[in-house]
């Protein structure tokens, strides 16, 4: 086999093998793929997960604080001239090199409760990052939901436009055979034709909107724009919710499920811990102290003067260390205002947030409000255009049966065609609107959006 044949045979080795993901990724999406993607890859809900990752940091650095800590140091210095024998502390006048070692430890045995106050804040703000991951999660999941189904409902005014240009040319197929037989003047095919060409254009400008739909919800799932991309297209059923309970029943439901209320509250609770540790300026605080040292000199000698030597490096360590132990006590008298400042500015920032939590709720009594009066409206609406296109329908069968034994006109019958299309049109994005506006209610009292 020469080398051409290898490459070849390698090339359609890889093409099989790669080939199964290829057509995987090219099949239809389904709606909790397209959620399941977008929670992975949005920009802004990974944002959210770090910031509650530094969160976590400052959690385990508070715990951290309650230990002691622990710091090693060694010190080489050259002196010359009169210096004092760091090993006997006696003047000599020579030059020589020293070296010390040392260890020390400290731990904060008291400071007004503030360590332990500082966990139990930092452990708040990681369970309110949690809430705060849930609701930008939940905000991606709804912008994937009004996404979805516009795709879908951009498919199903397609096929209604197609049908419609089927229905247009099959009348023109007809009319025209009635002008060559000599039943209809020509005014009537020229009439139909034109009607038809709007038809195509509908079809084109719909063909439009559903790609622009699918862009949209590529954009949002954080994947590249494929031609090939498509989803599934699950039967929307004929709605049939209803409004269960008031806005204030509503409301309170959605107060004991949504992640934004819980995480505001985190906050505030947050909030108010940070008032109580600044307090903790004003106590007095005890630090425990403790270090071991030692050191080697080389103006260290023997006093032998048949065989002078230095001090063994090693035995001057042993000999020489030495280890103490303190205990500091801080007492704040007057510091220039700085711990008064300290609590006044918690104390406003509490209050902040307080108004911050209360802002939320309200936020959210008044989305509820919004959805469960959207919801009743887009009821109302579908209904009306159900009985719509009911009459609509009624009347074009009836014109289009008398147009075509040539009772009425090319014209009338136009006029009642497009009524009829308008009709379809209106009670499609009254169906869809309706389905998503009882999404939406569904979502803000804790129910889980599938289809």
């Amino acid at each position: 086999m020469n080398n051409i044949q290898r490459i070849a045979a390698i090339a359609g080795f890889l093409c099989l093998l790669f080939r199964p993901g290829i057509e995987a990724q090219q099949k239809p999406w389904t709606f909790q793929q397209c959620v399941d993607t977008a929670i992975r890859r949005n920009i802004a809900l990974n944002q959210t997960r770090l910031a509650n990752e530094t969160n976590k940091v400052n959690l385990q650095q508070s715990k951290a604080n309650q230990i002691p800590d622990l710091g090693a140091s060694v010190n080489e210095s050259g002196n010359f001239g009169k210096n004092i024998n760091p090993t006997t502390n006696q003047y000599v006048v020579q030059t020589y090199n020293s070296t010390n070692f040392g260890v020390s430890s400290s731990l904060n045995l008291f400071n007004g409760l503030q360590n332990s106050r500082t966990i139990k804040q930092n452990g708040v703000l990681v369970d309110a990052g949690n809430y705060d991951i849930e609701s930008t999660k939940n905000q991606v999941i709804l912008n994937i939901t009004s996404a979805y189904l516009q795709v879908l409902f951009s498919y199903e005014i397609l096929d209604a436009a197609k049908g419609q240009a089927e229905a247009t040319q099959a009348q023109v197929d007809r009319t025209q055979k009635q002008v060559d037989a000599g039943l209809v003047p020509e005014l009537n095919l020229y009439q139909i034709q034109a009607q038809l060409a709007t038809d195509k254009l509908t079809v084109v400008n719909d063909q439009g909107q559903l790609d622009l739909a699918k862009v949209t919800l590529m954009q949002l799932m954080e994947v590249p724009v494929m031609d090939s991309f498509d989803i599934v297209k699950p039967e929307i059923i004929e709605p049939t919710a209803l409004i269960s309970g008031s806005h204030e029943e509503l409301f309170q439901k959605a107060l004991s499920v949504r992640p934004e209320i819980a995480g505001a509250s985190l906050r505030t609770q947050s909030a108010l811990m940070g008032v109580q540790i600044n307090k903790g300026g004003y106590w007095p605080k005890l630090n425990l102290g403790g270090n071991i040292s030692t050191n080697f000199a080389t103006s260290s000698a023997s006093s032998s003067e048949v065989n002078p030597n230095k001090d063994p490096f090693f035995t001057q360590l042993w000999d020489n260390i030495g280890a103490g132990l303190s205990l500091n006590l801080s007492i704040p008298i007057y510091s220039n205002r700085l711990y008064k400042s300290n609590v006044d500015r918690a104390k406003i920032n509490a209050l902040n947030v307080q108004l911050s939590e209360e802002n939320t709720k309200n936020q959210l009594r008044k989305n509820i409000e919004q959805a469960s009066t959207d919801l009743k409206n887009a009821i109302n609406k579908y209904s009306a255009t159900k009985d719509q296109l009911t009459s609509a329908e009624v009347s074009y069968k009836s014109i289009e049966k008398k147009f075509n034994v040539g009772l009425v006109t090319a014209i009338d019958y136009l006029v009642e065609k497009n009524n009829y299309n308008q009709a379809m049109s209106n009670m499609i994005q009254a169906k869809y609107d309706y389905v998503f506006k009882s999404k939406i209610l569904d979502f803000y009292i804790g129910k889980q959006i599938t289809f």
